[in-house]
């Protein structure tokens, strides 16, 4: 018997010790057009296949150098035909396959060649016939285990041709080539063997492109033109999971191609020898190369049209240059699929239908992992190192590339020496390899934006981003346009409070750059952030006009009390920010700090000596937890700085506006400079009265927020038109009704805690106010129908509120995206209306007296949460049941929820997280499977649920 390889001779065995894929099947019957096809596709596909040429004759064995071909192949592909049975060799090597899949990891593909695959597994037909045959030369248990291979072949998946297949050979040959190639993944993308916790990315950006994904594997994909953006920060993993994802599903497209590191590819060879590359992978290689990018752009507008094709571009710099290499995404066939990284995720910008992902820096248990697999090649640390392997992975910030070079230079050391000199350089700045990095974020920001990220590595961090805002804007930098690039580089992250935030290394890395401009002479940096370094500069009166911004934070336990006089400030000529922390300031400044923008003067004394400050052009004045009261002195000094504003709002503090003639300012701070906006009295808890605002002044943000003596709204108040928020949280003094004049800039007002029992809305007072909060206001009893003017409204929260009901007019609030109504215990229903807020996306009422949900509900298409913690719910709101956005529901503590949930809850498409705990339900619907997002299924302390229905092996279930 002959055994050869599909393109040589037998010998080849010996050249070539492992061959991919055997080929079984009976000549008579299969191998005209249909086998030699499939051995050919293979084979051009660079896969080594064996057949087998010859049939065995009555009395010989299966030969040895065919039983090492079947076991060094990774897949076996037997093609069943009606005259398969008939042969002894196939029913041999059927037998061997078999033995092999037990043993190893050997895939069998059978191929049901016009046979019905129930036939070969209950040996019928052809496949009885066959066998009885056989029993005039072989022995029943020969036979049996013929029959026994033959059964357990046809309980396999694989492909089936018959008569009535629509299915062309040509295309049922490519899908078995492309499996094939997927199992063997021989075009597989090199990823690191160390990936750790990427399965729920994975399971996310499989959803965005629409692809069929379960149990960790790709099934099937859409005809839709679909495209992803990854994008974070330099040394995120973001090529690794593009990759990972790529490796997972290309087996579904007719041709592939990965660009990677397109940037540095660009600079080094051009955009053109990018396209050839492209549309070499496309036609396989088949292809000319091309000398003029036009050309290619031409080429790839009109080749592919048809082709269901996948591509990954890797680090695209911006929208240019993606159009540049590819020309529009939808010059690629229906069902074709783009990947993209970048460090910027606007790079999709303008293109209907695109989907980003950003990928940030990893939990603190996925970063130990991946750290320990470098440092120790395992997944947790040896116990000798284990505090600090934690102290180290919190110095990278789950940054994965700090992670992976960290860990991989501290392998096989033993020396804890060690180990803690490279915690302390960590701490100090990142490791030079993850500096370069970063570096690579940095050099492609502009200079403003490079100016914003070092102010808020310096000093902005859990700042309310509006705020230095101004401070920019007056400078030029453009902040709305730069701090929208450094989010979309992943540079600067904007938390639930539009605060500030950056991660740990990014901000070492930050500093480390400014530290870097002199390292010997701080005086000659652009930033003086650390305390000592400030000091330093302060009391040896080094200033110089290179020096920007100064800070200083003395903290608690700080001895002595801090006095600088105006002489230490000399040279500061161009400083913008100041932060004096609890120190004084004494002297005639005169025009020394002219350039000064937003002074921090928290926990400034209430006392001090002569001061004579010059600050025409401040912008923020923040005083908070001053000991400052109506007679401060630092009201009259601030009085010389002149100013216009323009705002109004009028109060009814007790209810009653308080007269001027009938209380008396002594010494009051009179904000009269020309460009203040933001004035910030935090915690100041001495004020008792706000501050007289002339008509002049145009103040846009006043926070009061915990000032807890305040009870007094003077009545220039009103003269604040231009006031765009109003942050009295915590000022629980502040009662009565609120009446809302004609505040016509008023976007944000903040009322939490206070005493305010109504509140009062105008026709066309406060028509651009968008956010609303009262949580707390334990007075305030009823939400009036004027709330219907508020027709700019996103946010509403009246948690802890006294209020009873919802006003029908709330329906008129067609841009409300965020509805609070968490422990408002006296609230038993919603009105009907509610189901007319096409924008609604969350709905908590937890904690309150509702027992239903109206069936208007069934409207609220864009709602994304909806939580009901603790109410009085009694069955599983059924009106919820079509909202194809809903990703989470939240009915714990629900003491009424009782029985079987029996409604078809898998038309909750998109549900990610599904809580029931606490509750005495006592079954979940089989339809719960076909939850293809679950992620998260809360069922503790549900005594009564005995058993769980199947779930998706990705759903993790708390319990």
């Amino acid at each position: 018997m002959d055994i050869s390889h599909a393109t040589n001779h037998s010998s080849s065995m010996s050249r070539r010790p492992l061959y991919e894929v055997f080929l079984s099947f009976r000549g008579p019957d299969a191998r005209r057009d249909f086998v030699d096809c499939l051995c050919t596709s293979l084979t051009d596909a660079g896969i080594g296949v064996f057949k087998d040429e010859e049939e065995l004759k009555i009395g010989e064995g299966i030969t040895p150098q065919l039983i090492q071909a079947i076991k060094q192949s990774k897949i076996s592909i037997p093609v069943i035909s009606k005259g398969y049975g008939y042969s002894k060799s196939c029913l041999m090597e059927l037998e061997q396959m078999l033995k092999s899949m037990d043993n190893e990891s050997h895939l069998i593909i059978p191929i049901f060649y016009y046979v019905n695959p129930s036939d070969v597994r209950n040996c019928r037909g052809p496949f009885a016939r066959s066998m009885q045959g056989h029993k005039r030369n072989y022995e029943g248990s020969v036979i049996n285990s013929w029959v026994s291979s033959l059964r357990q072949i046809g309980q396999l998946t694989g492909y089936h041709l018959h008569e009535t297949s629509e299915m062309p050979h040509g295309k049922l040959i490519k899908q078995i080539v492309h499996q094939v190639l997927h199992k063997l993944k021989k075009e597989d993308l090199i990823v690191t063997k160390h990936l750790v916790g990427v399965d729920p990315h994975v399971q996310d950006i499989m959803a965005k492109l629409k692809v069929d994904y379960r149990n960790g594997q790709a099934v099937n994909i859409g005809p839709t033109r679909e495209k992803v953006l990854i994008h974070g920060i330099a040394g995120v993993g973001k090529t690794a999971l593009a990759k990972h994802v790529y490796n997972q599903i290309y087996h579904l497209f007719d041709a592939c191609s990965f660009l990677g590191q397109i940037r540095a590819e660009i600079k080094r060879h051009r955009v053109l020898s990018l396209q050839n590359k492209l549309i070499s992978d496309l036609h396989k290689g088949n292809v000319q190369k091309f000398y003029c990018s036009d050309n290619a752009l031409t080429h790839i507008q009109n080749r592919f049209l048809t082709m269901k094709i996948l591509v990954l571009l890797d680090d695209v710099k911006d929208h240019e240059q993606l159009g540049a290499i590819v020309g529009e995404l939808d010059w690629l066939g229906p069902g074709s699929r783009v990947i993209l990284t970048s460090q910027t995720k606007d790079v999709l910008r303008n293109i209907n239908g695109a989907e980003s992902f950003g990928l940030g820096l990893m939990g603190q248990h996925e970063a130990l992992r991946l750290f320990c697999r470098h440092a120790f090649g395992k997944d947790s640390p040896p116990e000798k190192f284990e505090n600090l392997s934690k102290d180290i992975v919190a110095a990278t910030d789950g940054l994965p590339l700090a992670l992976t070079v960290v860990g991989s230079s501290l392998f096989l050391v033993k020396s804890k020496k060690a180990w803690q000199e490279t915690l302390t350089a960590l701490e100090a700045a990142p490791d030079k390899r993850v500096q370069a990095a970063l570096e690579k974020s940095y050099i492609n920001l502009d200079e403003n934006e490079r100016q914003i990220f070092l102010d808020i590595a310096c000093f902005f961090i859990g700042k309310d981003k509006r705020i230095p805002s101004y401070m920019w804007d007056d400078y030029g930098y453009y902040p709305s346009l730069s701090i929208r690039a450094l989010h979309a580089r992943s540079l600067v992250e904007i938390g639930e409070d539009k605060e500030l935030c950056m991660h740990e290394i990014l901000k070492n890395f930050g500093r480390e750059l400014v530290k870097s401009e002199n390292r010997n002479e701080p005086c000659k940096r652009s930033r003086l952030c650390d305390h000592k370094d400030a000091l330093h500069v302060l009391n040896k009166s080094e200033g110089t006009k290179k020096v920007e911004a100064l800070g200083l934070e003395f903290g608690e336990g700080s001895e002595g009390n801090f006095c600088f006089g105006c002489d230490q400030f000399d040279g500061l000529q161009k400083l913008r920010f100041l932060k004096l922390d609890q120190a004084n300031i004494r002297g005639n400044f005169g025009d020394r700090l002219l350039s000064l923008r937003w002074l921090d003067w928290r926990g400034c004394p209430k006392t001090f000596g002569d001061l004579n400050l010059n600050l025409k052009d401040l912008v923020i004045l923040d005083l908070s937890w001053s000991q400052v009261d109506g007679d401060w002195r630092g009201w009259e000094l601030l009085d010389q700085v002149r100013t216009e504003f323009t705002i109004f709002i009028h109060f009814f503090c007790g209810g009653r506006i308080y007269q001027e003639q009938n209380i008396y300012y002594h010494n009051l701070f009179v904000l009269q400079t020309k460009k203040l906006k933001v004035l910030k009295l935090t915690g100041c808890v001495q004020l008792t009265t706000t501050p007289k605002f002339p008509a002049s002044m145009e103040l846009e943000r006043l926070i009061l927020e915990g000032c807890s003596q305040l009870a007094a709204i003077h009545p220039s108040f009103g003269n604040l038109k231009e006031l765009v928020s109003l942050n009295m949280k915590g000022c629980s003094l502040v009662g009565g009704s609120l009446d809302l004049g004609p505040m016509r800039g008023l976007k944000e007002l903040l009322i939490d805690g206070t005493s305010i029992r109504r509140i009062n809305f105008k026709e066309g007072s406060i028509r651009k106010l968008k956010i609303l909060s009262a949580r707390g206001c334990k007075h305030l009893n009823e939400i009036p129908n004027s709330i219907r003017y508020l027709k700019s409204l996103t946010f509403l929260a009246l948690d802890g509120s006294e209020i009873s009901t919802l006003r029908e007019s709330i329906e008129e609030l067609e841009k409300l995206k965020t509805l609070s109504l968490k422990n408002c215990g006296r609230l038993s229903y919603l009105p009907d209306g509610i189901g007319k807020l096409s924008s609604l996306q969350s709905l908590d009422l937890s904690h309150t007296g509702i027992q239903k949900l109206p069936p208007s509900v069934k409207d609220l298409k864009a709602m994304k949460v909806l939580r009901m913690k603790e109410t009085f719910i009694h069955e599983f709101p059924e009106a919820i049941l079509n909202l194809e956005k809903l990703e989470e529901i939240d009915l714990s503590s629900c003491q009424r929820l009782e029985g079987r949930i029996n409604y078809d809850i898998g038309t909750l498409s998109s549900l990610a997280i599904l809580k029931l705990s606490d509750t005495p339900i006592s079954g979940l619907p089989p339809s719960i499977l076909r939850l293809s997002h679950l992620r998260e299924l809360h069922i503790l302390g549900c005594n009564n649920l005995q058993s769980l229905p199947k779930l998706l092996e990705s759903v993790i279930v708390f319990k």
